[in-house]
């Protein structure tokens, strides 16, 4: 199991660092505004590491988790957006533009954490599809 959770993490790693070097990790948390990305970050790592010390039950919960924390960003997001748009403002084209481009400030925030959330999702699916979900190793444990 540990070589498996080796080459698999090895893997994400390398499309991370891939995504570093092209920049798009400084894109996402530059963008989410609601910083939602960085504590998504922490529960990826920490759950990824306490895979190797055989614990695995928080494995799931801690994916759904990110997913979830992503999405409350992108709700944030969504709000900082309208919070920015002036509503009488609507009525002239000049109006609709800078309600657009406020709005557009927003999503940023949206896009990045829920980006975020789902990658940190995927890998800790895919790290508890090798480890399993506890049980299979607290029966190897006991057995």
């Amino acid at each position: 199991m540990t070589a498996r959770l080796i080459i698999l993490n090895t893997c994400w790693l390398a499309a991370l660092l891939t995504a570093t070097i092209l920049g798009y990790t400084a894109f996402v948390f530059n963008g989410d505004g609601s910083y939602v990305s960085y504590v998504i970050a922490v529960i990826l790592a920490g759950s990824v590491l306490a895979v190797f010390t055989k614990r695995t039950e928080h494995i799931l919960p801690a994916a759904w988790l990110c997913e979830t924390l992503g999405f409350v960003g992108t709700l944030i997001g969504i709000t900082i957006g309208l919070a920015g748009v002036d509503v009488s403002a609507l009525q002239s084209t000049e109006g609709v533009i800078a309600a657009g481009n406020a709005l557009f400030g927003g999503m940023s925030t949206a896009f990045c954490s829920t980006i975020t959330g789902a990658v940190a999702m995927l890998w800790l699916w895919s790290v508890s599809k090798v480890a399993g979900d506890g049980k299979a190793v607290a029966a190897e444990a006991g057995a």
